[in-house]
């Protein structure tokens, strides 16, 4: 599933409880759960939302980045591309929500706990 953040920008990244992206398209998304950052060198790190460490360099410097793709898998996984070739990689979680991303319109995408995603979005009256 594509979620339709390509092209967008990513304008603020926040840390609490867990690691919030920002788009320029009014998106915002929220990891919850143990994740992965590929940098554009390719390296592989993973990284607790709730306590980055030293990941937080690899995580601030999508800001201005560029979304190239959002794709949602099969079991609920999560791959974000950007354009300098960085990637941002969430894996459904057994016990707790893993992602989820709410944007225009009441636009709402949940990966729940065990893989299912959820979907809401305003309902068109026409």
């Amino acid at each position: 599933m594509d979620l339709n953040l390509g092209g967008q920008s990513v304008t603020r990244v926040c840390f609490d409880a867990s690691f919030t992206i920002l788009t320029s398209g009014d998106c915002e998304l929220r990891v919850e759960t143990e994740s992965i950052i590929k940098t554009p060198a390719g390296d592989l790190v993973k990284f607790d939302p709730e306590s980055p460490g030293n990941t937080v360099i690899y995580l601030t410097k999508l800001v201005r980045e560029i979304v190239t793709s959002a794709e949602v898998g099969s079991v609920g996984n999560l791959l974000v591309t950007f354009g300098s070739g960085a990637e941002l990689t969430v894996a459904p979680h057994a016990e707790y929500e893993a992602w989820g991303l709410v944007g225009p319109k009441e636009r709402r995408v949940t990966c729940m706990p065990g893989g299912e995603v959820a979907l809401w979005s305003e309902r068109n009256s026409s």
